[in-house]
């Protein structure tokens, strides 16, 4: 009599066992497969270079080609601002 109620109580706990560890694994899966979604989509991209040909033109003027088209008129002797 022991026997006919043991084997089908030993059976069950190995069939619940299997399928305990089938859902921690599914979980597991499952969260790491989140994790590397959500770390692809955190990480920042490269960012982007800013400085345009425009600007680097206006880095790579010479101070002195600059100052030199400048060219100042004379001020007349009786215009001093006070």
């Amino acid at each position: 009599m022991e026997l006919l109620v043991g084997l089908p109580a030993l059976a069950a706990l190995v069939v619940a066992f299997i399928a305990v560890r089938r859902v921690i694994l599914r979980r597991r899966r499952s969260l790491q497969a989140y994790t590397r979604t959500r770390d692809e989509r955190l990480r920042k991209s490269k960012p982007k270079d800013r400085r345009t040909s425009r600007a680097e033109m206006r880095a790579n003027d010479s101070p002195t080609t600059v100052i030199d088209s400048i060219q100042t008129k004379p001020r007349k002797p009786g215009s001093d601002r006070r």
